[in-house]
C-alpha cells in the first residue's frame, strides 16, 4: 500500500518583475507620464504589467489595442502555502526583493560580521546561517501597500481613520500608546489580535496575558515586532475565516519581518541584539505553528535558541520578554523532541534563573510532564546499555506516578478565575496519561527496530522481533505500573467529559488526542478523537491540528489494510508506527 502524499500549491501568481532597487535619473525622465493611471481595480493583465487600465468590460481596451489577452477582473488572492512549502531560499540562491515598491533598506543585507561562540562551531551568525531569506518565486509576496489612485487613497484614509478610532477605544483604557501611526492594515490586524487572537493563541487566559500586556506596547514602538505580530494575527484570522485576503496579508507581513530581521542582524552584534528582534523571532516560530508547517518551524526554533545563547541567556533580557520566550521555547522545544523525526539535539538555553516560576500561558502546569516526555524521546540512545535503560524507564515511571499539577509552586497571574485553573489542571492530567502512552509507544518502536549485532537466533528470534513481542519489550514494559490501555481510556474519558468550547486551555489537547489515536486499538475511539480534533481546529485556528489528523488517517488506513490482509489469510506484518509515517512523509511534525 503506497503512502498518500501531500503536494503544495504555493503562490500561483507570476514571479515579481526584475527591477533595480533604485531608479536612475534617466529612467525617471523617460518614464511615461500620460495615459490611464494604475489602479487596484484594473484587469489582471494590467495589474501584472503594472499598467493603467480603463476597466472596460468584458475586456479592457488597453489589452485589445496591444493584442494581449485580457484576463478579466477576478481576484488576485491565491491558495495558501501547503504545510511542506519551502518558504526560504537555499543559501546559494540569488536574493529577490519583496516587491518593486519596497524601500531599498528591505534588501537582503550582507552576512553579519559578528563572531559567535564555540558552541556554534565557529560559524558566523547571519540570515543564511539562521535560515532566513526573503521568499522568492513561486512563493510570491503581494504588496499590501501598492500604488493607488486619489479616490482609493481618500477611501483608504477614511477607513484607516475609522479603524484607528475603534482601536483607540480598545487600547487606551488598557494604558497602551496611541495607535495613530499605524497603517490601515496594521490597525485591522492589531484589533483582531486584541479582541480574538491573543485569547485563542495561548493555553491560558489572564489579565496579564503577555500576548497583549507585553507584545502590544513593544510593537507600538517597534515596526519590526508590529509586522511579526500582524503576520501571526492575519494568519490566525485566515485559518478561522478562510479569507484569502488575510492569508495574503499574513504572507506579506511574514516576508517583511524576515527582511527586517536580516537588517537587524547585519546592524547589531549578537550580544546586543534588541529584545524586540528576539520577540519577533519567537513570533516567527509561532507563525509556522499556526500555519501548520512541517518544515520551517524548526528553522525559527533553532534561530531562537542560537540568539538566546549569543545574548548570554535569558537573564540578559527584559524580565517580561525573557519569561515570554522561555515559556514559548520550553513548550515548542519539548513538543518537538517527541514527534520530530530528526531529534533536536541542541541544548536548552532557558535554564537561566529569571525569577520565581510563573504560571505560563503555554506550559501551564505541564512543564514537568513535557520535560519527562523529552527524556522519553531520548530513550533510544540508551538501548545498547540495558542497565541505564531500565533505570531510566523506572525513574520516568516513578516521576509520572508521583507528579501532581501543584508539585511546583507557581506565581498565579492576576485575573485567572478558579474555573480556568481547574481546566488547566485537567489538561495537565491528560498530559500525564499521554506521557504514559508515549512511553509505551517509544519502547514498542525501539523494540521493532532493535538491533543487537551479537545476538543469536535463540536469544532474539526475528519473528518475535517483527511482531513486536520480543522478550525485551516485555521486560521493559514490566517496569511501567500503569497499563497503556488504562492510560488511553482515562485520557479519552476525561476529554469526552470536556465541553471543548473556546476556552483556550483546551487548545493544548492536540498531543494527548494524537498519541491516544496512534496507540489505541479500540475502533470506537477514532470517532471521538477526530471530532475532538475538529473542535480544536474550528475553535482555535491552529494549523498543526490538521497535520495531526492527516497523520492519523494515514496510520489508520495502513492498520486497517494490514488487518484485512491478515483476515484474508495473509501473513502478519510489522505493526505500522506513527514515527514510520512521519519518516515516509519527511515531516518535522510539531504538535504545540
Amino acid at each position: 500500500m503506497t503512502l498518500t502524499t501531500f503536494h503544495d500549491t504555493g503562490w500561483a501568481l507570476q514571479p515579481p518583475p526584475q527591477a533595480s532597487a533604485y531608479t536612475s535619473p534617466v529612467q525617471k525622465k523617460g518614464r511615461r507620464k500620460t495615459g490611464t493611471p494604475w489602479t487596484r481595480s484594473g484587469c489582471l493583465t494590467c495589474k501584472k504589467r503594472r499598467k493603467g487600465c480603463d476597466k472596460a468590460k468584458p475586456s479592457c481596451n488597453n489589452c485589445l489595442k496591444q493584442g494581449r489577452k485580457c484576463e478579466g477582473y477576478g481576484d488576485l488572492w491565491v491558495e495558501p502555502l501547503g504545510p511542506s512549502a519551502q518558504v526560504f531560499m537555499q543559501a546559494n540562491a540569488p536574493e529577490r526583493r519583496l516587491t518593486t515598491s519596497s524601500p531599498p533598506h528591505l534588501l537582503s543585507p550582507p552576512p553579519s560580521k559578528s563572531p559567535i561562540s564555540d558552541a556554534w562551531q565557529d560559524t558566523q551568525l547571519s540570515p543564511v546561517s539562521l535560515g532566513w531569506s526573503v521568499p522568492s518565486s513561486p512563493h510570491r509576496i503581494v504588496d499590501i501597500q501598492a500604488e493607488e489612485t486619489s479616490q482609493d487613497q481618500d477611501a483608504n484614509a477614511a477607513t484607516e481613520s475609522n479603524a484607528q478610532d475603534i482601536l483607540s477605544v480598545i487600547l487606551r483604557p488598557r494604558g497602551y500608546p496611541n495607535p495613530s501611526h499605524l497603517s490601515c492594515h496594521e490597525s485591522h490586524y492589531l484589533q483582531y489580535h486584541v479582541e480574538h487572537g491573543s485569547k485563542l493563541l495561548a493555553n491560558l487566559e489572564s489579565d496579564d496575558n503577555p500576548l497583549r500586556s507585553l507584545l502590544i506596547p513593544c510593537a507600538m514602538s517597534s515596526p519590526l515586532l508590529m509586522k511579526a505580530l500582524c503576520a501571526v494575527s492575519a494568519l490566525h484570522l485566515a485559518n478561522r475565516s478562510h479569507e484569502f485576503s488575510a492569508q495574503n496579508a499574513a504572507a506579506t507581513f511574514y516576508g517583511r519581518t524576515l527582511s527586517g530581521l536580516q537588517t537587524v542582524l547585519a546592524r547589531y552584534s549578537t550580544d546586543v541584539l534588541p529584545d524586540d528582534a528576539m520577540l519577533a523571532v519567537g513570533l516567527m516560530c509561532k507563525y509556522e505553528i499556526v500555519r501548520g508547517s512541517v518544515k520551517q518551524w524548526v528553522v525559527h526554533l533553532s534561530a531562537m535558541q542560537r540568539l538566546i545563547a549569543s545574548r548570554g541567556g535569558l537573564g540578559s533580557m527584559d524580565p517580561g520578554a525573557a519569561q515570554f520566550l522561555r515559556g514559548l521555547f520550553v513548550y515548542a522545544y519539548n513538543m518537538a523532541r517527541m514527534s520530530n523525526r530528526r531529534r533536536i539535539t541542541y541544548s536548552d538555553p532557558t535554564d537561566t534563573d529569571i525569577g520565581p516560576p510563573r504560571l505560563d500561558i503555554y506550559i501551564g502546569y505541564t512543564e514537568g510532564i513535557l520535560k519527562l516526555c523529552g527524556c522519553i524521546a531520548e530513550l533510544p540512545s540508551l538501548q545498547n546499555d540495558s542497565i541505564s535503560l531500565r533505570l531510566a524507564i523506572a525513574s520516568i515511571n516513578d516521576s509520572l506516578l508521583t507528579w501532581t499539577p501543584t508539585s511546583t509552586p507557581y506565581i498565579i497571574p492576576k485575573g485567572i478565575t478558579p474555573a480556568a485553573l481547574t481546566r488547566l489542571q485537567l489538561v495537565a492530567e491528560c498530559y500525564r496519561d499521554a506521557a504514559f502512552v508515549y512511553l509505551y509507544s517509544t519502547l514498542e518502536h525501539m523494540d521493532a527496530n532493535f538491533d543487537t549485532p551479537n545476538a543469536t537466533q535463540n536469544t532474539l528470534d526475528p519473528f518475535f522481533q517483527t511482531l513486536g513481542n520480543s522478550p525485551y519489550l516485555t521486560e521493559w514494559t514490566s517496569l511501567i505500573l500503569t497499563p497503556k490501555s488504562t492510560a488511553i481510556h482515562r485520557c479519552l474519558a476525561r476529554i469526552e467529559s470536556f465541553p471543548l468550547d473556546d476556552h483556550c486551555e483546551y487548545s493544548a489537547l492536540t498531543f494527548p488526542l494524537f498519541i491516544s489515536g496512534c496507540e489505541s486499538d479500540v475502533f470506537a475511539h477514532r470517532g471521538l478523537i477526530l471530532r475532538s480534533l475538529g473542535k480544536l481546529q474550528t475553535n482555535f485556528g491552529i494549523g498543526n491540528v490538521e497535520r495531526a489528523k492527516e497523520v492519523l488517517r494515514i496510520l489508520w488506513a495502513r492498520q486497517d489494510a494490514n488487518a484485512q490482509d491478515l483476515a484474508a489469510g495473509g501473513t502478519a506484518s510489522r505493526k505500522t508506527h506513527w514515527l514510520d509515517i512521519l519518516e515516509e512523509l519527511k515531516w518535522e511534525l510539531i504538535l504545540a
